[in-house]
């Protein structure tokens, strides 16, 4: 089903879920759906990171400053969440989506009552109204509840007064790993070019993943790291992300006439794949900071892999390659801290580490 692009900003998550995907969550956008010429004036979104009773979330909060320039008027507004798909339970939690909780609006100071719909077409407003299904009839005898065919609408009028108005818009959604991602989600940030200014005047983009985290960011809506303000940490370009290594805090976006021509994709750079493997693979795997005798990896899958992996403890001394594929994943692990003054050694190397470099130069890789 073709996904409707709303013009309020919110997020969308995408989540993996044991040896499957899992689309957990995902929100396009608040939306008026009656048409309006409100524009955004600022807008602060803010990403969150964290864990409750042992469930980690992420948690969303978008404080927007709208302005209408003419008299006081009352829009419909709707938020979109498609349904979960994949290794997931798609059924509605007493009609609501299942992965989603904590959905509040609070407008210039007045938290807003909402209503929940399921629809199954995208235009699904029609006659002035959201034509809504009732739960038997989107989860029939054809059901799958690994692939719903319906999504939700949150709902609720909004009193837009003259001049200057203040929406605050917060939510949760549920995270999860794979044997490939820790965690991801995507954000749909040109929507706010349907807004009266075609822009947001003054945008702020925060995202907090949490301590010593390792995460990249598409540069999908920004061209180049040196935009973003860091606190802690590191971050590196490379092939169109923009890693952001050992982050202890947030990381800032501030752009001034923002007309976004991306969107917003987040993805974790650690999972259980990239921590547990018999066999290295460059393109999944991570590497430890110390090197283990019985438990580090000495074999590889592939010739690049070898290459990377052999260099393993030159790397944990901070020697800067040469090879830009070499160079590029030490990049990528937070652990790595380039030194240009260390000068490659074997006889420096603890008798561990050289121990286990023999073996892996005795296998070369595995071409099984």
């Amino acid at each position: 089903m073709k996904k409707l692009i709303f013009t309020f900003l919110f997020l969308i998550h995408l989540t993996i879920f044991a040896n499957d995907g899992a689309y957990y969550a995902s929100g396009n956008q608040l939306i008026p759906i009656t048409e309006n010429d409100v524009k955004i004036t600022k807008e602060i979104l803010t990403v969150a990171r964290k864990t409750v009773d042992g469930i980690e979330y992420a948690y969303v909060t978008v404080n927007y400053t709208f302005f209408n320039p003419g008299v006081e008027k009352k829009i419909l507004v709707g938020f979109e969440a498609p349904s979960p798909s994949g290794d997931v339970n798609g059924f509605p939690k007493n009609g609501a989506h299942p992965y989603m909780s904590n959905f509040k609006v609070i407008m210039n100071g007045t938290t807003l009552n909402f209503e929940t719909a399921m629809v199954n077409s995208d235009n699904y407003y029609i006659n002035n109204q959201i034509d809504a299904k009732t739960e038997e009839e989107v989860t029939g005898e054809d059901f799958n509840s690994n692939s719903p065919e319906f999504y939700y609408v949150y709902h609720f009028n909004a009193k837009f007064n003259p001049g200057k108005n203040k929406i605050v818009h917060t939510y949760r959604f549920e995270m999860s790993g794979s044997i490939s991602e820790n965690y991801s989600f995507d954000y749909i940030l040109t929507a706010a070019n349907r807004w009266a200014n075609n822009q947001i005047d003054d945008f702020t983009l925060n995202i907090d993943m949490g301590l010593n985290q390792g995460f990249s960011v598409k540069n999908s809506f920004f061209d180049h790291k040196n935009e973003w303000q860091i606190s802690n940490g590191r971050s590196i370009d490379i092939e169109g992300y923009t890693n952001f290594i050992n982050q202890s805090d947030k990381i800032t976006f501030k752009k001034k006439n923002f007309h976004p021509n991306g969107e917003l994709y987040v993805k974790s750079l650690n999972g259980p794949m990239k921590s547990h493997f018999m066999t290295f693979d460059y393109t999944y795997h991570n590497l430890p900071k110390k090197i283990d005798l019985g438990n580090t990896s000495t074999n590889s899958v592939n010739e690049n892999s070898f290459k990377i992996l052999r260099n393993l403890p030159f790397a944990i001394k901070g020697y800067v390659f040469k090879t830009k594929l070499i160079q590029d994943y030490y990049l990528s692990q937070n652990w790595y801290i380039p030194n240009p003054d260390y000068k490659s050694n074997l006889d420096e190397l603890y008798t561990e580490e050289r121990d286990w470099l023999s073996i892996v130069k005795s296998k070369k890789w595995d071409k099984q």
